[in-house]
Formats: structure tokens, sequence, C-alpha cells
């Protein structure tokens, strides 16, 4: 991703990055990396890395710190992929009892 739009509908929000799993030097980079774009589009930025598996992590972070809307990224595995190991996108969809924007 080497640029990022502003979009008006999110114009006002706060925008919490959030990325599930070990705080790593690749990791960390990865959330710089990002946390730069957003901020070049305009948006003020707080950035933080939650331990643990990510639909579990995001969705206590979602209840803890009261978001109300939650906009992530998805991603296409295949549906025997999806069948045997789950979907981190459904679970969190399941377990947020707010509403999630998904964008591919």
């Amino acid at each position: 991703m080497d640029h990022v739009a502003r979009s008006p509908i999110f114009d006002g929000l706060d925008c919490r990055l959030l990325t599930a799993g070990a705080d790593t030097p690749e990791t960390r980079r990865r959330l710089d990396d990002a946390v730069s774009l957003l901020c070049a589009a305009g948006y003020v930025v707080q950035a933080d890395i939650v331990p643990g598996p990510a639909d579990a992590a995001i969705a206590r972070r979602v209840e803890a710190d009261g978001i109300d809307l939650l906009v992530m990224g998805a991603y296409g595995h295949s549906r025997i992929r999806s069948l045997v190991i789950g979907s981190t996108t459904t679970e969190l969809i399941r377990s947020c009892k707010i509403p999630v924007a998904l964008f591919r």
C-alpha cells in the first residue's frame, strides 16, 4: 500500500490502529509504516500492538476501549482452509457487538 486516500466518511473519527501478535521489529516496522501512511493522509492515529491471536485480542480491545466502529482489511482464503481453520474476519464479525466495515 503506497497511498491512502482520505475518505470523508471517516472524517472526525478517532483512529486506533491495532495489530495483533508478537511485538517484533518487523511487526513494529509494518505498524510504523501504516501509521506514516495514515498520518500523511491527514488522520491522527494512535497505534498499538496487542498480544495474542488477532480475533480474541482485537475483540477484547474493542470492548475494553469502547470502540464503536471496527474497520479492517480482509483477504480471502479457500473455502476448505476457512472451514478447517476458520476466519479471523468471520470471528471478529461474530464476536464484536459493533459495526464492522471490511475492505478488500
